[in-house]
Formats: structure tokens, C-alpha cells, sequence
């Protein structure tokens, strides 16, 4: 179970946040990014580069996901 989730999911079970599709991959953008912008602050600027280069990749690798969460 988790904390957030897109509504009628039913094999996901119940949540505390119900989330609409669109505002999932808005809410990753903003937490994941967030961390890059958090290591650049700290003066981590190594950190924060690979780390927006790993985000990058994986928003690319999960187009399909961020796809379907958009259409739903």
C-alpha cells in the first residue's frame, strides 16, 4: 500500500492521497528535481549533476509510464 496513488487502481489498494494522473508526474518532478536542486545548494555540484543526469534518463526510460499517467 502506498502513501500516493492513481485513483481506481484497485491491485494497489487504498491510499491516504488520492492523486490524479496528470499531477503524479508533477509531484515526481518536483521531489526528484528538488533533491538536484537541494545538492547544488549544498555546494555538491558533482552530486547534483549525475544525480539530474540519472532523473533525466529515468523520466526518458518511463516515458511510456508518465504517458499513461497523463491520459488517465
Amino acid at each position: 500500500m502506498g502513501f500516493l496513488h492513481r485513483a481506481g487502481r484497485p491491485s494497489k489498494g487504498e491510499s491516504d492521497v488520492r492523486t490524479p494522473g496528470p499531477l503524479r508526474p508533477l509531484l515526481e518532478l518536483a521531489v526528484f528535481f528538488g533533491a538536484v536542486a537541494a545538492f547544488y545548494l549544498a555546494d555538491l555540484c558533482r552530486a547534483a549533476r549525475w544525480l539530474l543526469v540519472i532523473m533525466v534518463g529515468y523520466q526518458v526510460l518511463a516515458y511510456d509510464r508518465i504517458g499513461r499517467l497523463l491520459t488517465h
